[in-house]
Parts: structure tokens; sequence; C-alpha cells
């Protein structure tokens, strides 16, 4: 017999998503909470590959130049308050056919690593700012949820500058 949860959908959030979330003063916050906020009241399953945290907490740092004992303080607190999201690990055949996307797409090694992750976990979609993920998700059957509307993409690469 299935329970409640398996029958919730499940996302993948990419590493700008839960970056952004966790900056609550970033251009994108506004948009990206909604989507975020949604998975983590228990209306789909969010998926964060288990290393992100770390990864986003070097994008605040260090891409972002923010202070360091703010930004471990926002991974810690988001880690220990919600319980929803799961943090799983890339198989080592998800890694493969990471790799096997990136070749056969054309496309960066690291963004293909979410498809294999999504396909891994059995995902329906990957939450993401990045607009090259579009036609990425298309090829491989995934939903694309991009909720930050292109005016306000434009001053996330503004910040990256």
């Amino acid at each position: 017999m299935a329970n409640s949860e398996d029958l919730l959908e499940k996302k993948v959030f990419d590493l700008n998503i839960l970056a952004v979330f966790l900056v609550k003063g970033h251009p994108g916050f506004k948009s990206v909470s909604k989507v975020v906020e949604e998975g983590l009241r228990g209306a789909y399953i969010p998926l964060i590959m288990d290393f992100l945290p770390m990864r986003a907490y070097w994008i605040m740092t260090q891409r972002w130049s923010l202070p360091s004992n703010e930004c471990a303080a926002s991974i810690e607190h988001f880690l220990k308050t919600y319980d929803t999201p799961r943090y799983p690990s890339l198989s080592r055949e998800t890694i493969l056919e990471g790799f096997r996307f990136a070749k056969d797409l054309k496309h960066d090694v690291f963004d293909c690593m979410y498809l294999a992750i999504a396909l891994q976990e059995k995902a329906t979609g990957i939450v993401t700012t990045d607009t090259d993920f579009e036609k990425l998700c298309n090829q491989v059957g995934l939903k694309y949820i991009n909720p930050v509307p292109r005016e306000v993409l434009k001053q996330f690469k503004e910040q990256n500058k």
C-alpha cells in the first residue's frame, strides 16, 4: 500500500533556486520563495542534491560576497527547520548518465547532472532560474519550472558581474 508521500510529485531544486531562497535581499527572492515554500509546505517533495547546501554557501560567500557567518546561519536554519526536502546522492550510474547527457545534448555536465538525478528520483521537473534548462528539460521529458520573470533574471546577470 502506497503512503500519501508516494503520491506527491517530486521536483529537483538547482543550486540557484536554493541560494536565492536563502538570501532574502536577492532580486529573485520574492519569485523563488513562492514555489520553494509550496514544496516546504508539502505540496510536492523538493529534491536537493546532498552537496548543494555547501555549493550554495560557496556561491553566497564567494560569488555574491555575502558575510560567511550569515550565510552559514541561513543554511543551518534551512536544514534544521524544514523536514520536507529530500537530499538524494548521485549513484554511480546516475553520474555516468549525466556525462552521457552532456555528450548527447552537447551541454555542460553540471547541468546535466540535474537531469540525471531527476530521472533517478522519478521527479517530474526541475525548479531553476537558468533559462538553458528549458530546452534540456524538454529533451528528456521533464517539466521546466522557472518562477522568475525575465526582467528580474536580467538583474541576476548584473549581480554576477
